[in-house]
């Protein structure tokens, strides 16, 4: 097979429009190993995902720390330093996700965002929340793209960055932009997910 030929990925901050970003996310999460533990069944994470990510990009663009190529074919989802994890009012936060997801898939995601929260570092850090480039599109260096202004601004003000990685592909793109594996997380029974920090190239 050849390889997709590398394209320039022209990549620009979201602020209030932000159509299309969650669909991207859906698209890309959709055969995501720990995406299809959390909800078996593929048409129920069809119907779940691009409202449960649309929660996320609502809550995450605020920031200002959301970024997509020209095209949307891609995106990443940060929280600053002074609020890594990006949500105000937790509890509003959780009715919403009690709203999206289906009341048998309902455990396991409050599972998962319970371990992940439990070992999130308290120094602070830029939180790579999601990152995703449509299945049809991956390879052709758009991810790698899209996460280098807030690794620029890293490096630059001198501030680590963490995130969690869902695949064995992603924790490749992320050792390859700096970051180290910590160790592996996650519910039991369900699949691991890798705890990445990345120091700044300025420390």
């Amino acid at each position: 097979m050849t390889a997709a030929t590398p394209i320039p990925a022209q990549v620009r901050p979201v602020s209030a429009e932000t159509s299309g970003l969650a669909d991207v996310l859906a698209r890309a999460f959709q055969e995501d190993p720990v995406f299809t533990w959390w909800i078996p069944d593929a048409d129920r994470r069809r119907v779940t995902l691009p409202p449960f990510f649309e929660l996320f990009v609502e809550t995450f663009v605020v920031h200002g720390l959301v970024y997509a190529d020209a095209d949307t074919t891609g995106t990443v989802v940060w929280g600053p330093p002074s609020n890594p994890m990006g949500i105000e009012d937790e509890e509003a936060f959780g009715a919403r996700v009690e709203e999206i997801v289906a009341g048998i898939d309902l455990p396991r995601v409050f599972e998962i965002m319970a371990a992940l929260a439990e070992q999130h570092p308290s120094a602070p850090h830029f939180y790579l929340q999601w990152a995703a480039v449509l299945p049809e599109q991956q390879g052709r260096g758009i991810g790698s793209a899209l996460l280098e202004p807030v690794l620029q601004r890293c490096d630059r003000d001198g501030v680590p960055a963490y995130t969690e990685a869902t695949s064995l592909q992603n924790r490749r793109l992320y050792e390859r932009h700096g970051f180290t594996f910590i160790n592996e997380i996650g519910p039991a029974g369900g699949p691991p997910l890798y705890r990445m920090w990345r120091e700044p190239a300025s420390a």
